[in-house]
């Protein structure tokens, strides 16, 4: 708040009127120009602030997505294998060997941090980033959120397939061979399965490619393709 004081002695002529309300505009213009300089300043830091937190949070959840995937690289193989012996018992449910096999149904998942973002929305921070980079945040997050929320698909494909492994019975030392449906309705399931881990596997890779990318200064790659044979 600016405070402007009348002046101490009375004002003679129109000579000293406009030297003292000159007085009075260029003290007010330093005035702003100072406060808008200390404001800069704090929005300046604040933006710097911002970008530090989020290049170090961005930086940590890298690592973790990196080590995810040698263990999402196994969970798909496994899949696979309780995939093929399911499809194998639906083709042969005589065979013994076909019989003898063993299923490991895995879930897991990851958690990824926000902070840094949530922390530079709610103070206003990325109102002073320039908006190419703002949004490179944003798309990092973005993929980061959509993998998230994607990771309970899997999660509740192996749900389902421990659900019918207790309604078939499967840890009883049963008499009979595993039927052609029971292995048809398992199978059903594993392929869901194999989608589902696919599809997270493609999203993992986006989020690792959108912030190697940042980090690096360069443009993420847009195009991810997964084949499933």
């Amino acid at each position: 708040m600016f405070d402007i004081h009348l002046p101490h002695k009375p004002i003679h002529g129109l000579l000293e009127f406009f030297l003292h309300l000159f007085t009075i505009t260029v003290g007010l213009l330093i005035a702003v120009q100072i406060e808008s300089c200390v404001e800069w300043r704090h929005h300046l830091h604040l933006a710097e602030e911002a970008r530090a937190a989020l290049r170090a949070e961005i930086e940590q959840n890298l690592k973790d997505l990196k080590n995810v995937q040698p263990g999402l690289k196994a969970w798909r193989a496994s899949n696979e294998a309780d995939l093929a012996a399911m499809r194998r018992i639906q083709e042969h449910p005589n065979d013994p060997d076909a019989q003898h096999t063993n299923l490991s149904v895995n879930a897991s998942g990851i958690t990824l941090e926000d902070t840094a973002w949530r922390t530079a929305q709610s103070t206003g921070a990325l109102a002073y980033i320039p908006y190419e980079e703002a949004e490179r945040y944003s798309n990092i997050y973005r993929a980061q959120g959509a993998l998230l929320a994607f990771q309970d698909k899997p999660l509740e494909d192996a749900a389902q397939i421990l659900g019918l492994i207790e309604k078939f019975n499967f840890h009883s030392s049963r008499s009979h061979q595993i039927t052609a449906a029971e292995a048809g309705a398992l199978a059903e399931k594993f392929g869901q399965m194999r989608l589902h881990l696919a599809n997270g596997d493609t999203l993992l890779q986006m989020n690792v490619e959108q912030s190697e990318a940042f980090l690096e200064n360069r443009k993420a790659r847009s195009t991810f393709q997964e084949n499933l044979p």
